[in-house]
């Protein structure tokens, strides 16, 4: 079954950009390319092929940059916050999807949490109902 990251790709961290450069500090869309990256050279050997990411303008958590929703169908969903833009972050991460994948609905237990998420869910999202 698919897993979709869909990535803040405007985060950014407090004090970076400005009104000259508007794009300037930018976490996000760095974000999202270390996770691609990561997820292109570790999918054969981790089974992460069907983890899938996507990038949204805006996730409105603003206040917690890096932001991430990870969702799946049929399975509970997430939202992780102030997620670095370092290889370490996202490495934590790939870790939690491959754990997640791995449960039928998306729970998964505490004490499989690599450390690097930790403290950085924002929002538990219910799986839509079947209809």
């Amino acid at each position: 079954m698919s897993i979709d990251v869909i990535v803040c790709e405007t985060c950014r961290q407090p004090g970076t950009g400005g009104a000259a450069d508007p794009q300037a500090g930018w976490t996000g869309a760095m974000f999202a390319a270390l996770l691609e990256g990561v997820l292109t050279s570790t999918a054969a050997s981790t089974g992460a092929e069907n983890v899938r990411v996507g990038t949204m303008r805006c996730l409105m958590s603003c206040r917690r940059p890096c932001v991430v929703h990870i969702r799946s169908p049929g399975r509970m969903g997430y939202v992780l916050g102030d997620l670095p833009p370092e290889r370490s972050a996202v490495e934590a991460l790939v870790g939690y999807l491959l754990a997640y994948g791995a449960t039928d609905n998306g729970v998964v237990a505490y004490r499989d949490w690599p450390d690097g998420i930790k403290g950085r869910f924002v929002a538990r999202v219910p799986a839509p109902p079947d209809r």
